[in-house]
């Protein structure tokens, strides 16, 4: 089909055409640089990403399907389609139709939308005839308005039509860096890299900070951590990532608690106190944590007010009302989960009977324990890693 050329179509998330003219036209912007960082650090070389009415279209001269599946990782893409592109005359549709459709079988239907509104055929008309056409050619399809085997799509723009039935799903969500800057404590498991994960989804930028408890964990956790980052970083348009890691080992030997029970409270209260400190580096906005409501004695009601009181910057917790099932499912399904479900053993910190509650004047003595020297030794041990 010479006058037939190859093209994506990008479907955007719904939210970010909702916005005021201004906010969309920022949004899309960036979202159109971040195609174009992806496509460019996996060596896809693409001829034009433009958007018009609606679509993001991006032209590439070769391996136009791993392109799709590229774009497709993009936060802020709710589908990636190839298509045809043709001359939007009736022939030309038909054609490039029945191109598409010659190794179908089983059921299938025709849906146009007419983005072109005074196109001298309906939708319906289209529908009609192209199915009609393709019926005819291929003997082995049969129509299914309700549920068909196989959807062949046509979109009608004023210039050209894109007839496409090939599509990656993305996750939709915000394009990454329109929301922000959070600074993710990230211990490599499951739920604090998916913590990560959901806020730059919703377009947040992501530092990591690991908090290096050796000799209390195992090198095996924190070689979780850098396995953790590196599958993150392959969700950012750059592929990289900025983290940091802090030793807090030190401090825990020397530190002494009210009581052992406190452990966890005290630990959680000195990773938001260095993230509070990492965040004004940072120039960020909040501290993003993998948090799950009562899943364990520091993330109780309680305890966590009694944690937060230590910071005034927001901590965010996107996983806060997920259970485990949730949580896995979802890691599942965006390849996160094979990547950190593995057992790297217990911190040697944790209690017996750690603190489920923990009370007013408790807190007072731990806040005290944490000293601006403390942090400051810390954080003068801090590995930057890019």
């Amino acid at each position: 089909m010479e006058s037939s050329e190859c093209s994506i179509l990008v479907r955007l998330s719904g939210e970010i055409t909702l916005k005021s003219p201004g906010i969309t036209k920022h949004w899309i912007n960036v979202l159109i640089k971040n195609i174009k960082k992806r496509l460019h650090r996996k060596n896809i070389k693409a001829k034009n990403v433009v958007y018009k009415g609606g679509r993001v279209f991006v032209d590439v001269i070769e391996n136009i399907d791993e392109a799709a599946r590229e774009i497709a990782k993009v936060f802020g893409v709710r589908e990636a389609m190839v298509s045809l592109r043709v001359p939007n005359d009736i022939e030309s549709i038909i054609e490039a139709a029945l191109e598409t459709t010659k190794e179908w079988s089983g059921t299938f239907a025709v849906r146009t939308n007419r983005a072109f509104k005074e196109y001298p055929l309906t939708s319906i008309q289209i529908n009609s005839i192209v199915g009609e056409k393709i019926l005819e050619s291929n003997r082995n399809l049969r129509v299914d308005l309700a549920n068909p085997e196989n959807i062949l799509e046509i979109e009608i723009r004023e210039d050209y039509a894109y007839i496409y039935e090939k599509r990656y799903s993305g996750f939709g969500g915000l394009p990454y860096g329109v929301s922000g800057k959070g600074i993710a404590l990230m211990s490599g498991g499951i739920d604090s890299t998916l913590a990560a994960w959901l806020m730059m989804k919703r377009g947040m930028k992501i530092v990591g900070l690991h908090l290096d408890l050796t000799p209390y964990y195992s090198e095996k956790a924190k070689n979780r951590f850098f396995d953790a980052l590196e599958w993150l970083r392959e969700w950012t348009p750059n592929g990289r990532m900025k983290a940091y890691i802090v030793p807090i080992g030190d401090i825990h030997a020397k530190v002494r608690l009210p009581a052992l029970r406190y452990r966890c409270v005290f630990c959680k209260m000195l990773m938001l106190k260095i993230a509070e400190h990492i965040v004004i580096r940072e120039r960020a906005h909040a501290i993003i944590t993998g948090e799950v409501l009562s899943q364990v004695a520091s993330q109780t009601p309680v305890n966590m007010m009694i944690i937060d009181s230590i910071t005034d910057i927001p901590v965010i917790r996107p996983v806060i009302h997920m259970d485990k099932d949730e949580i896995d499912k979802l890691a599942q399904k965006i390849g996160l989960y094979n990547i950190v479900a593995r057992d790297v053993g217990e911190c040697a910190l944790v209690p017996k009977r750690p603190a489920i509650e923990t009370e007013p004047e408790i807190a007072e003595i731990l806040k005290q324990l944490i000293t601006r020297s403390t942090i400051q030794e810390a954080l003068s041990k801090a590995e930057k890693i890019y």
